[in-house]
């Protein structure tokens, strides 16, 4: 399916821009956007309903093990209710098949006023340093105690690589942001929104001490920053999200630093290119970084986006700035293959998940197809399946009894961490292409939220 269609721009129709309740960042924009000092600052919205932000960093270690952290802010949109704070922390190690995860409710939660994107809480702290601009890096300083009995006391630090700046699809104070509601305008007709910010090529350093076992922490990492801005069971049925990263001792391509990442959610039948009950869409967007290719100067940024309406979905409605690229060919998709009923959850989990890129390089001069294909388990400890996570028994109280009312939500994550191999295409400007394969680890995840 193209990004929009292969139609002509003037089959939209205003009847469809009026239908549609539901407008996909990739449908409003496209390409590479730069994030602001802002873009990663915690918003901590209060005033505006049910609020989920979060601030995750993942890492691959030397020996392919994976690092989790994450902050989980919530407000149930209740006068008098506080806002709550989760820590997750997830230590899996793909040799042995040991996971250590901790998920603590978090309290004293506060951010630095001036920063915006340190923070801390009695059991952990976060400190931001450096500058989101071209050319300079950041640090986050991650330190907290999380299991004094067991021992698990984290210190670590993400790095964003100076040559390698964050990004979010599409520039300017829009970039990033999906809408619900009649209108694609911000505070017009207004339901809710989704937002993600990316980090994709980050460094981690540091130690983790298990049980008074120290574990390095040197990896290959990612963050990201996303806000939902309304109930979770309103803004997706689905979610999937894919994190490769060259190293973890697998063999090295003629790249030193390879990421691929993709974010896709899937609406509700209450959102649609028609409004609701018009079938369900899928927004989907991802980057790959390249650095350390022969002859390169700094790194290779390739940005996707595609918007998948279903297959009952007519031409999904174009805003008229972006009529003329109705054509557009960035892919950005995942697939689920073989998928089948699973007995614990009671969704249909995949057996396999395909994942594909095919974007222009930042600067214009080139692009890239990249795509790969992993085999998914069913049980805990097969075919990288880390664990199966019920959503409800890990977040806060007063959010659990919000979503618990709510009929028929019954949230799970499928967690995967297996050794795969990224295939690369790329395009130069003369329109020469050659092909590069590169090993690494994929960390995916295949979400269900309601049937």
């Amino acid at each position: 399916m193209s990004w929009f269609s292969s139609s002509s721009s003037g089959q939209s129709g205003q009847a469809s821009l009026q239908d549609c309740n539901f407008w996909p960042v990739t449908s409003l924009t496209s390409g590479y956007g730069c994030l602001s000092e802002t873009d990663t600052a915690w918003a901590l919205t209060t005033n505006n309903g049910f609020q989920t932000e979060t601030q995750t960093w993942y890492s691959v270690l030397a020996d392919g093990s994976l690092l989790l952290t994450q902050v989980i802010w919530s407000c149930i949109g209740v006068w008098m209710v506080p806002a709550q704070t989760q820590f997750t922390f997830k230590l899996h190690n793909p040799k042995t098949g040991e996971t250590i995860w901790r998920s603590v409710n978090a309290s004293g939660f506060s951010v630095d006023k001036a920063d915006g994107r340190s923070c801390k809480a009695n059991e952990f702290s976060i400190t931001h340093s450096g500058s989101a601009k071209e050319g300079e890096s950041e640090k986050y300083h991650i330190k907290g105690t999380l299991d004094k009995e067991q021992g698990v006391i984290l210190d670590v630090t993400f790095e964003r690589l100076a040559d390698a700046p964050g990004f979010k699809l599409g520039d300017g104070e829009s970039g990033g942001y999906s809408r619900f509601g009649k209108s694609a305008q911000p505070g017009m007709g207004k339901d809710g929104l989704v937002i993600h910010r990316f980090h994709p090529l980050v460094k981690t350093t540091g130690t983790i001490l298990v049980k008074g076992k120290p574990v390095d922490a040197a990896g290959d990492a990612m963050f990201v920053h996303a806000i939902q801005g309304m109930m979770p069971n309103k803004v997706a049925s689905r979610w999937n999200f894919a994190f490769f990263t060259s190293g973890g001792g697998q063999p090295s391509s003629e790249f030193n630093n390879v990421r691929a990442i993709q974010m896709e959610f899937e609406t509700t039948d209450d959102y649609g290119v028609h409004g609701a009950k018009s079938g369900r869409v899928k927004c989907n967007l991802g980057a790959i970084y390249l650095s350390g290719a022969e002859g390169e100067k700094g790194t290779m940024i390739f940005t996707t986006g595609q918007t998948h309406p279903s297959a009952t979905a007519a031409l999904y409605p174009l805003l008229p700035a972006l009529s003329a690229k109705q054509s557009h060919p960035d892919v950005s998709s995942a697939t689920h293959i073989g998928a089948q009923k699973e007995e614990t959850t009671g969704y249909d989990a995949p057996s396999k998940v395909k994942f594909v890129w095919n974007g222009q390089r930042r600067d214009g001069v080139g692009r890239l197809q990249a795509e790969l294909e992993v085999e998914t388990g069913r049980e805990k400890g097969e075919k990288g399946l880390i664990e199966k996570v019920d959503v409800l028994a890990e977040i806060p109280y007063l959010v659990k009894k919000a979503l618990s009312a709510v009929v028929g939500v019954k949230p799970y994550i499928f967690q995967y961490h297996n050794s795969t191999t990224l295939h690369l295409q790329l395009t130069d400007s003369e329109g020469k292409t050659r092909g590069v394969d590169v090993h690494g680890w994929l960390f995916n995840e295949a979400s269900f939220v309601s049937p």
